[in-house]
């Protein structure tokens, strides 16, 4: 099933989490936070494992084509799918499954971000493996779940019911219902219950089914994308891809399809995972010192505890503080707390209008 198979890595967003390191022309997928490589590069390596480069599809904006090129020189040019508007990741899948289609309209489709965290290879490999199995047997939309480790609120959840069939060691579940960010106390019910999962946004599908669906649940979405998928090498197809993401509503694919479909299904991830959404989220893939500080850079500290401190080149000196997200980076400085870091893009409105 391999053999036919593609990866579609979505690479859209404006970079406002992460700011003064990312940025609307360097956004998250695209930067280095822990290490040499960027989140994409260490996603399409990642993805290597089960793929090789020329079956794996990169969705941008067009306007970070040549960063992407840059930072990516085993991919095909063919294989950067631009998006002329982020138009969210419905019309950014749907997109991506006519590039596949072409070449292949019995493919399958494995769906990454760009800019989650995922350490172990290996059980990343086994996990998307497992599931290729299951739907070369089941026809369904099948989405990873991450087991939760804590009452997080910023994840949308998955409750799952009976087991609908297992592949390779994985045992895959039906969906109940896709519940959206919850409140604590919802969360930490979640938590303790044992049957809910994170959304991780992995998705592994037949590349015909999703269309069908993509036709089903999102007619008007789904004619546009016909329209593209017409246009395809005439001297005109720039300009309606144009036109139609123009017209295109922005929606998830959970929202616009998966929370519809009776045919979906929800494997466990043997992998831990980190979908990085905002600077606390290195006191979880970074390592804490002894006053659990996470430290990237040149930092020097006395009598600070529990803060993120990123510097790009310059020292950062600390005294006195604690609960503090720094940040240095192109000649540009956040101080926030980190009970406000989820919130920054209020501060990016405000230094816009400033």
């Amino acid at each position: 099933m391999s053999e036919r198979c593609y990866a579609v890595v979505m690479a859209g967003g404006r970079g406002e989490r992460f700011w003064p390191f990312s940025e609307p022309m360097l956004p998250k997928p695209f930067i280095p936070l822990l290490s040499k490589m960027t989140l994409i590069q260490e996603t399409v390596e990642r993805v290597t494992h089960v793929l090789p480069e020329e079956r794996i599809i990169i969705v941008l904006s067009q306007d970070h084509l040549p960063l992407a090129q840059r930072q990516l020189p085993g991919i095909p040019l063919d294989n950067f799918i631009l998006e002329p508007f982020g138009r969210d990741t419905a019309a950014c899948i749907g997109l991506a499954s006519l590039s596949i289609g072409r070449r292949d309209k019995d493919a399958t489709m494995v769906v990454v971000a760009a800019d989650h965290v995922i350490r172990d290879v290996g059980a990343f490999s086994a996990t998307v493996a497992s599931t290729l199995r299951f739907i070369a047997a089941h026809d369904y939309l099948v989405t990873i779940g991450i087991t939760p480790t804590r009452a997080e609120t910023g994840y949308g959840y998955i409750e799952v019911g009976e087991t609908v069939g297992s592949s390779g060691g994985s045992v895959f579940y039906g969906v109940k219902r896709f519940i959206e960010k919850p409140d604590l106390a919802a969360a930490t019910t979640y938590l303790n219950a044992g049957h809910f999962y994170w959304n991780s946004g992995i998705f592994v599908w037949r590349n015909s089914t999703i269309q069908r669906m993509l036709a089903l649940y999102m007619p008007a979405l789904w004619s546009g994308l016909s329209r593209i998928a017409c246009s395809v090498g005439s001297k005109e197809e720039k300009e309606v891809v144009r036109e139609e993401f123009s017209k295109f509503e922005k929606a998830s694919i959970d929202y616009g399809v998966l929370e519809k479909s009776p045919q979906v299904a929800v494997v466990p991830a043997l992998f831990d995972w980190d979908d990085v959404g905002t600077w606390n989220a290195l006191e979880r893939i970074g390592t804490l010192d002894e006053d659990g500080n996470v430290v990237v850079g040149k930092h020097v500290g006395k009598d600070t505890g529990n803060c993120i401190v990123f510097s790009q080149d310059q020292l950062v000196a600390t005294f006195g503080v604690r609960d503090l997200v720094i940040a240095q980076v192109r000649g540009k400085t956040l101080v926030c707390h980190k009970d406000k870091a989820p919130h920054l893009k209020e501060l990016l409105q405000l230094i816009e209008e400033k």
